[in-house]
C-alpha cells in the first residue's frame, strides 16, 4: 500500500540490485531555484530512493533467534535521529511506517515469514537504532545498501547464497509516492500524455456540497451546471455535452440528456461513494473513446480494498458531516469483509440533505444577458432550494483462479431536489431522479506476456421524474398548466481489451520492447419521454416536453489497435488506429406556428424519420524521450468521430409555453470530426531542496480543431408571417430552434499546467489553465427537407404602386443566432498549501481559485441568453486533526471572503452558494 509518500518497502528476488540513481545536475539546479523563490522555509524531511547503487555485503553480528543487526561496512545510514512511535504489529505495516519516519527505503530478500511481529519502538534516535528494536524477535538480519536504503534478509532461508546474488528489487505497491496537497500518485507525472487523478484524499479533504467540486483543483477541466442540480456535466478542454466527454461510472457510461435552458447532459453520483476519479484527456485509442471527441472521466467507486487495510478480513468507516448555510447533514458508512481468498464482498450508504442556501453578498454582480441586462444575486433570485440524496453500493470479488477474477458491482442513488431553469430563476420545477448501475468484469492474467485479457458488461438506467408546476400571470390567471414528466434513458454496454508484450533483441545495447493493446466495444442508447398536462386551463401539450427531450435508439461500435515501441527507458513511440460507427433511429415531426401553413403543432404536424449512420477510421500517435531522470518531453496526435445523441437527432415539437417556437430535427445532421494535437513535459524530481522532499509538474499546450461542430440555433420556419395583400406585402420569417452543423471548424487551443511541491511538513501546489475557443461559425438555416418561401430567411417589403422593393440580409446562418455552447473560464488559476504538524496528525490548509470566464457564449442578442459572465475569486480553508487510529476530526470553511459568483461555463444562472462552514467526524473500525 501507498506509504503516504513518505519511504518505500520493497521485495526482492535472487539477484543483483540494479542501481543507478545519478546527480540531475542543471535540471535539479534549475528546479530548485522556482521553489527557492516561493518556499523559505524549512522542516524535517523524509527520504525516498529510487534506483539505488549496487547491494553491499550483508552484515550481521551475531546469529540466533535475537539477531542484532549492523550499521557497520564502507556504506553507513544517514546520519540523524528521529522521533518514533510505532505499536507492536505485523512486521510489513511497521516497515511501512518506519520507512515514512525515517526517510529509509527497505527492500527484503522473499517473502516475510508469516505472521512476523514488530517489537514497539518509541522515543528519539537514530534509524539504525530503530531498526535493531524493531526486528529483535523477528530472526532477519538488515544491511546497509546505501545512506537512505536498507535491505532485510533472512540468513536462515539460504546460507549457501553468495551476497552477489541477494536482492535485485521488485518495487510493490508501497514504493508509489502520493506527493503534494492532493496526493496524486506518481503514474501521473510517468505518462506520456494529459491525465489527471482526484484521490480520496483530496474528495475528503473538504465536504463538498456538490460532487461538481471535486473538480475545482484538476487543469483542463471545468463543471458547468450550477449547486441547484445534483446531475454533473463535465467540460474537458472547451468541450462538453452529449458524449464529447465520456463519464462513466465503474466503466458504465452514464449518457442521460434532457433538454433545458441550462446544461443537456447530466450524471448523477454521490462523492461519497467515490474512491478515485481518472481523467483522460490524451489517448481515446482505448475502450471508452468510442463516440467521444474530448476525454473519458472514469469514476471509480469504493470497493473492498478501499474500506479495509491489507492486513484487515473486515471492517468500515464513517463519515459525518453539519454545517451552516443550509448544510444540514452528510453521512456515509461502508463496510467490507473478507470472506475467504476466493472471495469478498464490500456495501455503502450515504445520505444528503441540503436546504435552501444563501449566495455569497461580496461582488454581487453575476452577468449580463445578451441585451445588455445586468443580474446580480438580489435579482437572480437569493434562495437557491433543495437537495434529499440517498445512495448506495454493494460490490463482490470472485478471485477464480491465481489468474482470473470476476467483479460485480450495482451503484444507485436517488435525488429530491427543486431547481429553476430560467434567467431570472422564478420557476421551481420538483425533480426526483433515480440512476442504476450494475457492472460485471473479468480479468484473466496468467503467466503470459501475450494475455492479459478485461472483459466488461453494464447496464445504467437514469430516471427523471419530473413535476413542473402551473405557471401564473401577474394578474393571478393561469399561462401555462402543470406537467408531470417521465424522462428514462437505458444504456447497454459491452467491451473486451487484451494487451500482448514481446521483449526483442538488444539494440545498441538497450533494452527493446513491443506492446499491442486492442479491444472492441459497443453501447446502445434508449430513450423515453412520457407527459401528462393537468387541467388548469393555460397553454402546454404532452408533445412539448415528448419532443424537446425525445424518445429514439442509438447504437455506437469501437475497436482499436495501438502499437508501442520502447528502447531502455529512454524513448517510446506509439501508433494506432480506431474504427468507429453508430446509427440512430426515430420517429419525430415537424410543424409550424402560423395558421396559413396548414400544418399546425396542435394538429401533429408531419411525421419524419430519421435514420442516421457514420462510420470513420480515426488515427492516432505519439512519442515521449526521457533525456534525463525525472524529465520527460511528448507529442501527441489523434482523429476522433462524435456521434451524435438520441436528443440532438430527434428534437421536434414545441416550446412549452404557447412561445411560437417549434423545434426542428435534422435529418442531414452529421457527426462531429475532431483533430487534436499536444505537446508535454512531465517532472519528477526527488530531493531538490531537502533530502525526502519532492517536485512534480505535467504542463501541456493543446489544440483542436472540430469540423460539423454542433450546437442549436435559430432557423426560419419554411413560411412566412405577414401582410400579403395589395398595396403592401410585407412579410418575415417565423422563428425556430433547432440542433445544426456549422459550416465552420471550432477551434480550440489552451495551457495547462499542473504543479505540486511536497517537504512533508509542508506542501504547496496548484494548476493553471488557459482555454481560447473560436466560436464564430456560420450554418445552414434550412434543415427541413421540404420547400421553403422564396424569402425564407428575409424580410421582404413591397409597396406596389411605388414598385419600391426591400430585401433585407440573411437572418439566420450566421454566428449570432447560435445559443447552447458552453466553454471553459478562459483563465482559471488554483492554488493549495498547507502544513502537517505533529507527525502529521494535525494538517492545516487553504485553497484559492482565480476565474476569468470566455466572453463568447453563442449569441448575443437573444435576451435570455448569458451575454457576460463576471470574473470572481473563491478561498477555502481546510483543516483535519487524526485523534487516533481510528477517529479523524475535519473543519473546514468554503468561500470564505462570501464572494458571490456564477460559474462562467454557459447555461447557469444562479450564483453558487455563499461562506459556509462545515465540521465533519470520520472513524473506521
Amino acid at each position: 500500500m501507498p506509504s503516504d509518500g513518505v519511504g518505500r518497502v520493497c521485495s526482492t528476488m535472487n539477484k543483483n540490485l540494479l542501481g543507478a540513481t545519478t546527480s540531475l545536475g542543471r535540471s535539479h539546479l534549475f528546479v530548485a531555484a522556482i521553489l527557492s523563490a516561493g518556499i523559505v522555509m524549512s522542516a524535517p524531511g523524509f527520504a525516498v530512493a529510487q534506483a539505488q547503487s549496487k547491494n553491499e555485503n550483508l552484515l550481521q553480528t551475531r546469529e540466533g533467534p535475537e539477531l542484532a543487526q549492523a550499521d557497520t561496512g564502507p556504506a553507513r545510514l544517514q546520519a540523524g535521529q528521529h522521533r518514533f512511535d510505532i505499536e507492536a504489529q505485523s512486521l510489513s505495516s511497521a516497515l511501512v511506517v518506519f520507512s515514512r519516519i525515517s526517510g529509509v527505503d527497505v527492500v527484503f530478500d522473499g517473502v516475510l515469514p508469516d505472521g512476523a511481529t514488530s517489537a514497539g519502538v518509541n522515543g528519539d534516535m537514530t534509524a539504525a537504532s530503530a531498526l535493531d528494536i524493531l526486528l529483535r524477535q523477528s530472526g532477519l538480519a538488515w544491511s546497509v545498501i546505501n545512506q537512505s536504503t536498507i535491505s532485510i534478509a533472512n540468513p536462515q532461508q539460504d546460507n549457501a547464497q553468495s551476497s552477489a546474488n541477494i536482492t535485485e528489487p521488485i518495487t510493490v505497491t508501497a514504493a508509489i509516492r502520493n506527493l503534494g496537497p492532493n496526493g496524486v500518485p506518481d503514474e501521473v507525472y510517468e505518462t506520456p500524455g494529459s491525465i489527471a487523478v482526484i484521490t480520496q484524499e483530496s474528495m475528503r479533504k473538504a465536504p463538498v456540497r456538490e460532487v461538481r467540486d471535486i473538480f475545482n483543483n484538476v487543469a483542463g477541466v471545468d463543471v458547468s451546471n450550477d449547486a441547484r442540480d445534483p446531475g454533473l456535466t463535465v467540460n474537458v478542454r472547451g468541450q462538453q455535452e452529449m458524449g464529447r466527454v465520456n463519464v462513466n461510472i465503474d466503466g458504465a457510461r452514464q449518457n442521460y440528456n434532457q433538454l433545458t435552458h441550462g446544461t443537456t447532459s447530466r450524471v448523477y453520483i454521490d462523492p461519497a461513494l467515490l474512491a478515485e476519479v481518472e481523467i483522460e484527456k490524451s489517448n481515446l485509442t482505448q475502450n471508452g473513446g468510442a463516440g467521444s471527441s474530448a476525454g473519458i472521466v472514469t469514476m471509480r467507486t469504493l470497493n473492498t480494498q478501499d474500506i479495509l487495510d491489507d492486513d484487515e478480513d473486515w471492517g468500515g468507516k464513517v463519515n459525518i458531516s453539519h454545517g451552516n448555510n443550509s448544510y444540514d447533514f452528510a453521512g456515509d458508512t461502508s463496510v467490507g469483509a473478507r470472506v475467504s481468498p476466493k472471495f469478498d464482498v464490500s456495501a455503502a450508504v450515504s445520505r444528503k440533505v441540503i436546504g435552501n442556501y444563501g449566495p455569497g453578498s461580496h461582488n454581487p454582480g453575476l452577468f449580463t444577458t445578451g441585451n445588455g441586462k445586468y443580474y446580480d444575486r438580489d435579482s437572480s433570485r437569493p434562495e437557491y432550494t433543495f437537495l434529499r440524496q440517498t445512495s448506495g453500493l454493494l460490490k463482490a470479488n470472485v478471485y477464480l483462479s491465481e489468474d482470473q477474477e470476476l467483479n460485480l458491482g450495482y451503484v444507485g442513488s436517488m435525488s429530491n431536489y427543486a431547481k429553476t431553469n430560467d434567467v431570472t430563476n422564478l420557476y421551481n420545477d420538483f425533480n426526483e431522479t433515480q440512476v442504476h448501475t450494475l457492472t460485471a468484469k473479468h480479468n484473466w492474467d496468467p503467466e503470459s506476456d501475450l494475455i492479459n485479457l478485461n472483459t466488461g458488461m453494464y447496464w445504467t438506467r437514469t430516471n427523471n421524474h419530473q413535476f413542473r408546476p402551473a405557471r401564473y400571470t401577474t394578474s393571478g390567471t393561469v399561462s401555462t398548466s402543470s406537467f408531470d414528466n417521465d424522462y428514462t434513458l437505458d444504456t447497454f454496454g459491452a467491451d473486451i481489451a487484451n494487451k500482448s508484450n514481446f521483449v526483442l533483441d538488444p539494440v545498441f545495447d538497450g533494452t527493446s520492447e513491443l506492446s499491442f493493446d486492442y479491444g472492441t466495444e459497443l453501447f446502445q442508447d434508449k430513450a423515453k419521454t412520457t407527459s401528462e398536462l393537468g387541467d388548469e386551463g393555460g397553454y402546454g401539450a404532452a408533445y412539448q416536453v415528448e419532443g424537446s427531450t425525445p424518445g429514439g435508439r442509438r447504437d455506437v461500435y469501437g475497436a482499436y489497435l495501438t502499437t508501442t515501441y520502447g528502447w531502455n527507458d529512454l524513448f517510446t513511440i506509439h501508433g494506432g488506429l480506431r474504427a468507429d460507427r453508430y446509427s440512430l433511429t426515430g420517429d419525430t415531426f415537424w410543424c409550424e406556428t402560423q395558421a396559413s401553413s396548414g400544418n399546425l403543432c396542435e394538429d401533429g404536424g408531419t411525421p419524419l424519420d430519421i435514420d442516421l449512420s457514420e462510420n470513420k477510421v480515426s488515427p492516432s500517435f505519439g512519442a515521449s524521450i526521457t533525456p534525463f531522470n525525472g524529465i520527460q518531453f511528448y507529442a501527441n496526435y489523434r482523429e476522433n468521430l462524435r456521434a451524435p445523441t438520441v436528443q440532438e437527432a430527434l428534437l421536434g415539437g414545441d416550446h412549452i409555453g404557447n412561445v411560437g417556437v417549434p423545434f426542428y430535427s435534422n435529418a442531414n445532421l452529421k457527426a462531429e470530426e475532431s483533430k487534436t494535437s499536444e505537446v508535454g513535459v512531465n517532472l519528477k524530481f526527488n530531493d531538490v531542496l531537502r533530502k525526502g522532499d519532492g517536485f512534480r509538474a505535467k504542463a501541456s499546450y493543446y489544440r483542436s480543431t472540430i469540423d460539423n461542430y454542433t450546437t442549436i440555433a435559430y432557423v426560419p420556419q419554411p413560411t412566412l408571417s405577414g401582410t400579403t395583400t395589395f398595396p403592401v406585402i410585407n412579410t418575415t420569417p417565423k422563428q425556430a430552434a433547432a440542433i445544426v452543423n456549422l459550416t465552420d471548424p471550432v477551434y480550440i487551443n489552451g495551457t495547462e499546467l499542473e504543479l505540486s511541491y511536497d517537504a512533508d511538513r509542508y506542501y504547496l501546489g496548484g494548476t493553471f489553465t488557459l482555454n481560447d475557443m473560436d466560436l464564430a461559425g456560420n450554418y445552414n438555416p434550412y434543415v427541413l427537407d421540404t420547400a421553403y418561401s422564396q424569402y425564407g430567411n428575409q424580410t421582404y417589403i413591397n409597396i406596389i404602386p411605388l414598385n419600391q422593393i426591400t430585401i433585407s440580409d440573411p437572418i439566420y446562418g450566421g454566428s449570432d443566432q447560435l445559443y447552447g455552447i458552453y466553454s471553459m473560464p478562459k483563465r482559471k488559476i488554483t492554488l493549495d498549501g498547507g502544513f502537517r504538524f505533529w507527525d502529521r496528525d494535525l494538517l492545516m490548509g487553504m485553497r484559492a481559485t482565480f476565474v476569468t470566464p470566455q466572453d463568447n457564449f453563442g449569441s448575443s442578442k437573444g435576451s435570455s441568453i448569458v451575454g457576460q459572465y463576471f470574473k470572481y475569486r473563491v478561498f477555502d480553508f481546510y483543516s483535519a486533526y487524526q485523534v487516533n487510529d481510528h477517529v479523524t476530526l475535519r473543519f473546514a470553511v468554503t468561500n470564505m471572503l462570501d464572494e458571490a459568483y456564477v460559474q462562467g461555463s454557459g447555461g447557469t444562472y444562479a450564483p453558487a452558494p455563499g461562506r459556509t462552514a462545515i465540521l465533519s467526524l470520520s472513524g473506521n473500525f
